[in-house]
């Protein structure tokens, strides 16, 4: 293949240039080449994207077998939680899902499953479909909390007994599964457990429990209402610490204020009652207060002459013959007046009931360090009295002491103030790491400005070179063309060492001449 030749002509020019410059250019060629591969790739296989995420195993189990059985292609992903579709089929696959009922979000089945009616279905099918639906239904309204991801739902409805006391009480089991990195508050929790309560018939919230996929239980509705539970232990357990805490807070504060830092300590012990405690008290007015509700008055009366009178009460009279009684002769009369007036006594009814929490006891200790002065004991000691509220005549109790307090405790409270030589100290192991890598960033450049340096002194030498070379050879062609009468000058020792290389190996002066003249073309 001659150098005329178009390829040959190609080969040559590419042997003109640099290697560093072929392998470039074969690196960008060969990398085109690569690109444009996985372009045609990509474009000849459909565009999958995700049509449905979060799915549960039988959701993707169904989905998977609606879309095979529709035609439709898909993809499985994220352990197959997810269901990816070309995306021009997006639109078709989720309107044929949707009306399959696609998908399910792990729920059951609710109030649809008596759409269809059945007239074959025997009354305990009946319950049980009703069961089944009130939970898939208690499940959908749990899943819209936003911190819950699933539910399940279980019911235990007993059938209702003749006599009341033998009624088996209804309760219901609730299982969350939350979102990652999420949790419930406890007004979510009672939210959720008034939801179950109140939607199915006889269930009490005592009968509710609800816990978490791990396990953790939520609310346990039977110790939970029980008051000398472990819940409802802890519950007021909490309420007393956060009452003592609070107290201790305040009066820290004020010392702090008085005294300084680390100079005083306070320690509150509070007894919280609570015991829910209903009294009922009547209290009724006074005579005078009375008012008249109603009255009545009966009066006889009797006039007569010959009254007979008979013998007085007893054996004798009863025994006597008759003919035997008293007749008096005479004019008599007879009048009784009787009059009953009902009066109304005011009545005052009054129920109280006290919330359990209140305070029986407290007792508070104070102690200080011993450069307060006693002056100063006695005034704080009146001022955290009236702070917590002390009453002798409940139990209350306040105890004040000075004593020497431990320095190392103080310095812990407060900062040595000192010279400030070790904050400064603390300032600069911050500060030393950042010097460290500024300094080391202005070496490395001073290291390349040094090394490029270097490079431009190596390179100068070989295209001065190749300049005297050019300079020589253009002065020997206009010397055999015309000779011109030398000039008197100086010799260069550089120049006669061009003059003697040049003509003893002018091929590699013209390669290195070629060379330079390339450089400077590109």
């Amino acid at each position: 293949m001659g150098s005329g030749s178009p390829i040959g002509q190609i080969l040559e020019r590419w042997n003109q240039i640099p290697r560093g410059r072929q392998m470039a250019m074969a690196g960008i060629v060969g990398g085109t080449i690569v690109v444009l591969y996985f372009v045609f790739i990509a474009s000849s296989s459909p565009n999958m994207v995700t049509a449905y995420s979060g799915l549960d195993p039988e959701d993707a189990a169904s989905i998977a077998a609606e879309l095979q059985k529709a035609g439709i292609a898909y993809d499985l992903g994220a352990n197959g939680t997810s269901v990816s579709v070309a995306a021009e089929k997006v639109g078709e696959a989720r309107i044929k899902l949707a009306s399959a009922g696609l998908p399910r979000n792990g729920a059951s089945i609710g109030f649809e499953v008596f759409d269809k009616t059945n007239f074959g279905a025997t009354d305990y099918v009946q319950q049980v479909n009703y069961q089944r639906a009130l939970e898939g239904e208690l499940a959908r309204s749990i899943n819209s909390i936003d911190s819950v991801k699933a539910s399940r739902v279980h019911l235990v409805m007993p059938k209702e007994s003749v006599f009341k006391e033998d009624q088996e009480k209804t309760t219901a089991s609730v299982l969350l599964q939350l979102k990652s990195g999420r949790d419930l508050t406890q007004d979510q929790v009672r939210g959720i457990t008034n939801l179950v309560s109140n939607s199915v018939p006889g269930l009490a919230s005592g009968g509710v429990t609800i816990m978490d996929q791990t396990g953790h239980v939520l609310f346990d509705g039977s110790t939970f209402d029980n008051p000398f539970s472990t819940g409802a232990s802890a519950t007021q357990m909490d309420l007393q610490r956060k009452y003592e805490t609070a107290l201790a807070r305040d009066v820290q504060a004020t010392l702090d204020k008085v005294v300084g830092s680390g100079r005083s300590a306070v320690t509150v012990r509070a007894k919280l009652n609570f015991d829910t405690v209903t009294s009922k008290e009547d209290t009724f007015g006074t005579a005078a207060q009375a008012v008249p509700r109603s009255s009545s008055s009966t009066t006889e009366t009797f006039s007569g002459n010959g009254l007979n009178v008979g013998n007085i009460p007893g054996t004798g009279s009863n025994g006597a013959t008759a003919g035997t009684g008293t007749t008096a002769n005479g004019n008599s009369t007879y009048s009784r007046t009787e009059t009953t007036t009902n009066n109304e006594v005011p009545r005052t009814e009054k129920t109280t009931v006290r919330a359990p929490g209140a305070l029986d006891r407290l007792s508070v200790s104070v102690v200080l360090d011993e450069s307060v002065t006693a002056a100063q004991e006695q005034a704080l000691t009146s001022a955290v009295a009236a702070a917590v509220g002390i009453d002798q005549t409940r139990g209350d109790t306040l105890n004040v002491a000075r004593l020497p307090f431990d320095a190392s405790v103080r310095e812990d409270l407060v900062g040595a103030a000192g010279d400030g030589l070790g904050q400064y100290l603390q300032y600069l192991k911050l500060v030393l790491p950042i010097l460290a890598v500024a300094l080391a960033f202005v070496l490395v450049t001073l290291l390349l400005k040094s090394l490029n340096k270097r490079q431009l002194a190596l390179v100068a030498p070989p295209q001065q070179l190749a300049l005297q070379a050019a300079t020589a050879i253009g002065n020997r062609a206009l010397s055999a063309a015309a000779p011109l009468p030398a000039l008197e000058a100086a010799p260069d020792p550089a120049e006669e060492r061009i003059h003697s290389l040049a003509a003893q190996n002018p091929r590699a002066v013209a390669d290195v001449v070629q060379t330079w003249m390339r450089e400077e073309d590109a």
